[in-house]
């Protein structure tokens, strides 16, 4: 699989989704779907991860690798706002591309403890 990543206007007609990319974009806050900021020539708009899609747009964007299921799972909805884990993903999604490459490689080198030890000596 060449790309994970689309855009609204990417999607654009792709399987279920509509034509208008406002249309997407509204469908992906109310399913919150996984998403990440890519800046352009435009300036920054969402791109969605693939895994979010539905299944007949995954299955048109690669359709040997996500064939039609027979009924498409629930989407998921966070019982409330406060879930940290929601929390999180929106935080690290709303990072810059360098911002999140230093922070994957120091977690790489130094692990979850490392981070912690680093906030623990932070907040004294």
């Amino acid at each position: 699989m060449d790309k994970e990543w689309f855009t609204a206007e990417e999607l654009k007609n792709k399987g279920e989704l509509g034509s208008s990319p406002q249309g997407i974009n509204k469908r992906a806050r109310e399913q919150n779907w996984l998403w990440q900021r890519r800046y352009g020539k435009q300036g920054v708009a969402k791109e969605y991860h693939i895994s979010s899609l539905p299944l007949s747009t995954q299955n048109e964007l690669y359709p040997q690798l996500y064939p039609i299921a027979a009924e498409e799972p629930a989407a998921y909805t966070p019982s409330h706002d406060d879930d940290p884990i929601k929390r999180l993903q929106g935080f690290l999604a709303g990072m810059k591309p360098d911002e999140y490459a230093l922070l994957l490689g120091f977690l790489a080198e130094n692990g979850a403890t490392g981070l912690l030890e680093l906030i623990s000596k932070a907040n004294k």
